[in-house]
């Protein structure tokens, strides 16, 4: 009877141990490094022309020549800097995965959020006893007084999703450690930058605009537009960015236990914009992305 029950736990172990060798499904959690998204410095992206402002008060002639001061189209009455791009700690997501799919091994769909920031600011032309200086008004999250993942400067969010084909490349016994390689499709759910465009659907949608005013010094740039705009950004999407990816990886799990860990390297490559204003031409998606996690199998 004794080795009766021994064999029958022996059996029992070794079916266990061969089920969760070959787990058909899975889910894992993961925190990513990503290096593909990235913005070159911008130092005047121009919202608001002299041209602009001529347009607008249907006049061929500048007020401000006839007062003496020269303006020209390079002194602009309104425009943005974009500078200082940077990663945020913050980057994480998860994944679900079959991997007993005849001949290419394994599907997966995975998604990361991810977090940066940079120095965003806007410039406003102002007359301070004849002479022309352009005033700055600060973008970030701690200069207007909101909250937003604990960052400080401009944010910039992404939820990237990918559906992933991979196939094993080498395993060593019990699949204890697995490597394999793939691709896959990846689509980009973005903030948008601050951008002429997104700065005119503010301040058209507040009303002020009132660039005689700011320009003369009778009018100060409102705080509160301030917030309005950073809050745009916090609360807007950008249209989605279609591309695909290239991926590696490596996944540790010991028979019978259902927990393992893996790290998957990917290198992501846009093939559209992250968004349509003029700003998407400063913006580059393309790079590696990093995630090392925690698996569970089934």
């Amino acid at each position: 009877m004794k080795k009766l029950t021994t064999a029958a736990f022996a059996l029992l172990f070794t079916v266990c141990a061969v089920s969760s060798s070959y787990a058909i499904a899975g889910i894992g959690f993961h925190w990513g490094l990503d290096f593909s998204m990235d913005m070159k410095d911008n130092s005047k992206d121009v919202v608001y022309s002299v041209d602009d402002f001529l347009r607008d008060i249907g006049s061929a002639e500048n007020p401000f020549e006839q007062a003496g001061i020269n303006l020209t189209n390079d002194d602009a009455f309104l425009y943005i800097s974009r500078t200082n791009w940077r990663s945020s700690p913050v980057n994480f997501g998860g994944k679900a995965y079959i991997d007993i799919i005849p001949v290419i091994d394994a599907i997966e769909i995975s998604c990361n959020f991810g977090l940066w920031q940079y120095d965003g600011m806007i410039n406003y032309l102002s007359i301070d006893n004849g002479a022309k200086i352009h005033k700055p008004v600060l973008l970030g999250l701690d200069n207007v007084d909101l909250d937003y993942f604990s960052l400080g400067g401009t944010p910039y969010a992404k939820l990237q999703l990918d559906a992933t084909i991979r196939k094993k490349l080498y395993a060593l016994p019990a699949n204890v450690v697995k490597f394999s390689a793939g691709a896959g499709a990846s689509v980009h759910f973005a903030t948008p930058l601050l951008s002429s465009k997104l700065i005119n659907d503010v301040l058209s949608a507040r009303h002020e605009f009132d660039m005689t005013g700011l320009a003369s010094g009778s009018v100060e740039f409102d705080e509160n537009t301030s917030k309005a705009i950073v809050q745009k950004v916090i609360d807007g999407l950008a249209k989605p960015a279609f591309g695909m990816h290239l991926i590696v990886g490596a996944q540790f799990k010991l028979p019978v236990i259902p927990v393992g860990f893996y790290v998957d390297g990917k290198f992501m490559i846009p093939f559209t914009e992250f968004e349509d204003s003029d700003a998407g031409k400063d913006l580059d998606g393309l790079g590696f992305l990093i995630n090392a996690g925690i698996s569970l199998s089934f």
